[in-house]
């Protein structure tokens, strides 16, 4: 209860928030279940920055969070990608495999927001500087299901896999600020729970 009181608190300073628009990748994802396939999302670091050559200065936090298809928040995490590296993480192994509920989603949203890193280190409960999709680009592939009509009246689900580029979407300040609190509480109340992951090989904070 006492936990509850203070994220109230927390949530009720996010209009004194101030923060700049700035802007950001928005993401679906579907047919969440495991099995021999995953929806995979893809991050560049495209070099806005700097080059390969001026590291720590041209890297940026790739800060994901996660969603139901309620609106929960349900795990957030970040990674630090130099330029022109490449981050990889997958849907059902990395990004809902720790829920704060404890419940893997058979869909929802997912949220990711490119910035500069705050400090040292990457952290989604503290974006850095205006958050700019254009320091990377971002691929998602998408679970599709489809019923096929087969001969002799019959039929069957047939499940395949397409990829597009994300297009970027306007990251206004109160989202920015509903997104860091909202990582804040669900880590907070979690214990352990509520975090998500890159794919290992790849390095995250």
């Amino acid at each position: 209860m006492k936990k509850f009181l203070i994220v109230l608190g927390i949530f009720a300073l996010v209009p004194c928030l101030a923060l700049a628009q700035g802007s950001y990748y928005v993401d679906y994802y579907s047919n969440n279940f495991g099995g021999a396939y995953d929806q995979a999302i893809h991050i560049i670091n495209v070099g806005t920055l700097g080059t390969p050559m001026t590291s720590p200065v041209g890297d940026i936090c790739a800060n994901v969070y996660v969603f139901d298809a309620n609106q929960e928040m349900l795990a957030c995490c970040a990674a630090r990608l130099t330029p022109n590296e490449l981050a990889t993480t997958f849907v059902h192994r990395f990004l809902t495999n720790n829920t704060v509920t404890t419940v893997v989603p058979p869909s929802g949203v997912i949220k990711i927001v490119l910035a500069q890193l705050p400090g040292p280190t990457c952290t989604p409960t503290t974006i850095g500087a205006t958050p700019d999709a254009g320091l990377g680009v971002v691929f998602g592939t998408h679970l599709q299901e489809e019923y096929l009509r087969l001969p002799g009246n019959t039929g069957a689900n047939v499940l395949y896999v397409t990829e597009t580029q994300k297009s970027p979407s306007t990251l206004s300040a109160g989202e920015q600020g509903f997104l860091q609190l909202g990582c804040s509480f669900a880590l907070y109340i979690g214990s352990g729970q509520g975090t998500c992951s890159f794919e290992v090989g790849f390095d995250s904070d």
